[in-house]
């Protein structure tokens, strides 16, 4: 009887003993688990930039009105002694009309009214290095009577025209004879101005306007 207790009590401690020291084979390894990422994305804001359409940041500039390019309006009469008379006559052709275009300008007033006459503008034509060919002094008509605006930043252009005929003995008839081809000096100004000169060539008719020999046109 004593022998079976025993067993019974061997069999149950055997029993207890393999349940727990056998390790579970069915049970299954734990992973790692993924970290989450998370990405805050900003919210836009709800007033627009200041600055938008202006990314220098400085005030936008208001363009500049053109300035008037009308010229002054003259205020009075003209000093003859404040008018500059810059005669600018180009070279031409002995036994034709010449053209003498006269340059007006004042040096301290803006605009002022000239009272134009041969008693105000004198001119005169003298051969180069030589004698008295041709003046207003003899040939008044040549300057026209009127009133011109003479201004100080524009040039008033005056056209002459010299028939290229000597005078005479003091007059101005229109049949004296052809000056010869040559160069020539011209002197002009306002009575009471500073006057001015100018040298130009008449030359032979059918011939190059060339400078070739300063003193002597035709060669």
């Amino acid at each position: 009887m004593l022998s079976i207790v025993l067993l019974l009590i061997v069999g149950i401690s055997r029993f207890f003993t393999d349940g727990s020291e056998k390790p579970d084979d069915t049970a299954a390894p734990v992973a790692d688990q993924p970290t989450a990422t998370v990405t805050v994305t900003p919210t836009p804001s709800a007033e627009p930039s200041k600055q938008a359409g202006n990314a220098g940041g400085d005030k936008p500039k208001k363009p500049r009105k053109p300035k008037s390019s009308a010229p002054p309006e003259p205020t009075g009469e003209c000093s003859p002694s404040d008018i500059v008379v810059e005669p600018a006559v180009a070279d031409g052709y002995a036994e034709d009309n010449v053209t003498i275009p006269l340059q007006l300008r004042t040096v301290k007033a803006s605009a002022c009214t000239w009272k134009l006459s041969a008693d105000a503008l004198q001119v005169r034509i003298s051969q180069k290095g030589g004698d008295l060919v041709w003046s207003t002094v003899d040939c008044p008509k040549a300057v026209p009577t009127r009133e011109i605006v003479v201004r100080r930043d524009v040039v008033t252009t005056l056209p002459l025209t010299w028939s290229g005929r000597r005078v005479v003995a003091g007059e101005c008839t229109g049949h004296g004879p052809w000056v010869k081809p040559n160069f020539f000096v011209i002197v002009a100004s306002a009575l009471g101005g500073e006057p001015a000169s100018a040298t130009f060539g008449l030359y032979k008719p059918g011939t190059a306007l060339s400078r070739t020999e300063p003193d002597s046109p035709t060669g």
